[in-house]
């Protein structure tokens, strides 16, 4: 009979070496992908126009950075709308007046709502590139993205989001998260369940976006909820790994709780609501995959919690007993000789090089995404993001799940302040 920790290990095994072989297939296809976007970087016969949509509420001197920064871009047909909320600080004001630039004050609060808001009454250009205020964008991500319309059934494209200059250590794991993450969405675009379509720089085909009945004005995942709905609908969102766009990323662990706490609910609690049209094969069968993709992954992320927290106590609880009874010296002797390479049995071999190749064909795939990236300097990097943050994740996903009961129409009602 096979213990708790016997099953827990090899539970382990068989992920790592799935993942080993997912990222080494799918190392040789994304640089394909890339290899391939990168030809298309002038091959646009026409420029149709597109509207710029920039909602704004407190982000005052990074708005002003941001409208600077989309001015340069290459696309040569393009114009700028700065959405103000009803409670936009008179510095966001002030920074939103910027020539060449149409400011919208809207009549109320509420991202979605503004947003509509502009949409409706003011934007008529052919696509819509929806901005953060605090995002910068390269000079030919309208272009990249532009290119994948050329599929009429594409709804939307989201762009690769990178950390703009991180300086802390908190910053640096969300660097290497978000890496990670461009990667997850192109293999999710692949399989046609890409939903979360980013307000840091997601172009939309602005018929269909109107067609399918514009932003939820409930929703404070507004983000997840289109593009449930686009998949729903029949429409296809998908990922350009060369657009790329650079967002300011959460500097305390205090102000990332939040924001990831705001996301992981908004996630459960659009998976509620879409979980009968999300499983209709009528509407989207491809989204059958990817719907359980995600959760068997948010499921092992509990597991790991489980697990980690189960080895840690299996460890620490003899160490406790020996040092609090023996000597430094006895304590090294002790468990010194439990650590040999020669000990090692064929199952735990299998977990060493499973890991040891998924580990670095994950890395070589990361240095095609970012070419600033270095395998060797970053090893420790991905290493400790693989370990603490992946436990700071799971906890968040396991602490968002416990609070679905707390929602009240689609908004939080028990964390405060919480932002982008």
């Amino acid at each position: 009979m096979l213990s708790l920790s016997d099953l827990f290990t090899a539970s382990i095994v068989f992920v790592v070496l799935s993942l080993s072989i997912f990222w080494i297939l799918y190392f040789f296809d994304i640089n394909h992908e890339i290899k391939g976007e990168e030809k298309r970087e002038v091959e646009l016969k026409e420029y149709p126009s597109v509207a710029v949509l920039i909602p704004a509420i407190f982000e005052g001197k990074r708005l002003r950075e941001t409208i600077e920064n989309v001015k340069h871009t290459i696309y040569p047909n393009y114009k700028i709308y700065v959405v103000l909320n009803k409670s936009s600080t008179e510095e966001t004001v002030k920074a939103a007046f910027v020539k060449g630039v149409r400011v919208i004050k809207a009549p109320f609060d509420g991202k979605a709502r503004v947003m509509n808001y502009a949409i409706k009454n003011y934007i008529s250009e052919r696509f819509l590139l929806v901005l953060d205020a605090d995002t910068f964008i390269e000079r030919d991500l309208m272009t990249r993205l532009v290119y994948h319309f050329k599929n009429k059934k594409v709804a939307a494209v989201v762009s690769s989001v990178k950390v703009y200059k991180p300086r802390r250590i908190v910053e640096y794991l969300q660097y290497y998260e978000y890496l990670l993450s461009i990667l997850a969405r192109k293999a999710l675009s692949k399989i046609g369940g890409l939903v979360i379509i980013h307000g840091a720089g997601s172009m939309f085909d602005t018929q269909i976006l109107k067609k399918i009945g514009y932003f939820d004005d409930n929703n404070y995942s507004e983000d997840m909820e289109i593009g449930m709905r686009i998949l729903t609908s029949g429409y296809k969102v998908e990922s350009s790994v060369k657009a790329v766009s650079y967002t300011i990323a959460p500097p305390t662990l205090g102000k990332l709780l939040r924001q990831r706490v705001r996301w992981s609910s908004g996630f459960f609690f659009n998976i509620l609501k879409y979980r009968k049209t999300a499983l209709d094969s009528k509407r989207n069968d491809v989204w059958k995959i990817a719907l359980p993709f995600m959760l068997v992954s948010i499921f092992l992320s509990f597991f790991m919690i489980i697990g980690i927290t189960y080895t840690v106590v299996v460890f620490l609880l003899p160490a406790y007993g020996v040092l609090s009874n023996t000597s430094l010296s006895f304590f090294t002797s002790y468990f010194l000789p439990q650590i040999s390479f020669l000990s090692l049995d064929s199952r735990i071999f299998l977990e060493i090089a499973g890991a040891a190749v998924g580990i670095f064909s994950l890395l070589y795939s990361l240095k095609t995404i970012d070419h600033k990236f270095k395998v060797v300097e970053d090893f420790f990097g991905i290493l400790g993001y693989m370990t603490f943050y992946s436990f700071f994740l799971s906890f968040v996903w396991l602490y968002s799940l416990s609070a679905l009961g707390k929602f009240r129409t689609g908004k939080l009602i028990w964390l405060p302040n919480i932002s982008d």
